[in-house]
């Protein structure tokens, strides 16, 4: 069995998941637009993926799981198409064509990862996990954010014999390294010198 491993955000969708979730949480009034504002002043100056990942996860504190579910699954299916990565959207058409087992890695929030790989028809996701207690969000992450070197100790059990993956971005290096054929996808500036000093792939 071949595996391909896709990245979500900036690669399969031209943005960042959870900038858009804070507007949907606004929309929806899950939170209020005050808080929408502390959050955006927030992370627009937090640098730390740890610090913003776990700031971001505050936002879903008190939000009942099935209400998020129904909200995230809305605007996946309604939003999507439009902010698609056409490019990388077709490398991944082709290998569901091929037969080949496709694996969504992000550090996006298991809510938005689920419905991501739902509308994209992919087969399995591995994203930041967060707690639940009493069918509510506490606002913590459960577990390490998967992220850099976590992606890839989460990906043991899977096969990397002739893999493929695909990111944008440099954080990814240790996953796009375990692959057999990397991909990177309007890389950020670290990644594309990576990539072009090792002979990568470069989709733009």
């Amino acid at each position: 069995m071949s595996y391909v491993f896709f990245d979500l955000d900036k690669t399969l969708i031209t943005k960042n998941s959870y900038e858009i979730v804070l507007s949907v949480l606004k929309r929806r009034r899950i939170i209020s637009f005050f808080r929408f504002l502390y959050y955006r002043f927030i992370l627009f100056f937090i640098c730390n993926v740890d610090k913003k990942m776990n700031t971001l996860a505050k936002v879903f504190k008190g939000v009942d799981i099935q209400r998020l579910d129904k909200v995230m699954k809305a605007f996946i299916f309604t939003e999507f198409d439009r902010i698609k990565n056409i490019k990388a959207v077709e490398e991944l058409e082709k290998h569901i064509t091929l037969g080949k087992k496709i694996v969504l890695v992000t550090a996006s929030f298991e809510p938005i990862a689920k419905h991501a790989a739902c509308f994209f028809h992919i087969h399995d996701h591995i994203a930041t996990r967060l707690e639940i207690k009493n069918s509510k969000y506490t606002g913590r992450i459960l577990g390490k954010i998967n992220y850099k070197d976590e992606k890839v100790e989460r990906l043991r059990k899977y096969n990397f014999n002739n893999s493929f993956a695909y990111s944008d971005h440099n954080s990814d290096i240790p996953l796009l390294k375990k692959a057999t054929y990397r991909y990177t996808v309007n890389p950020n500036k670290k990644l594309r010198v990576y990539a072009k000093n090792h002979g990568w792939f470069i989709l733009e």
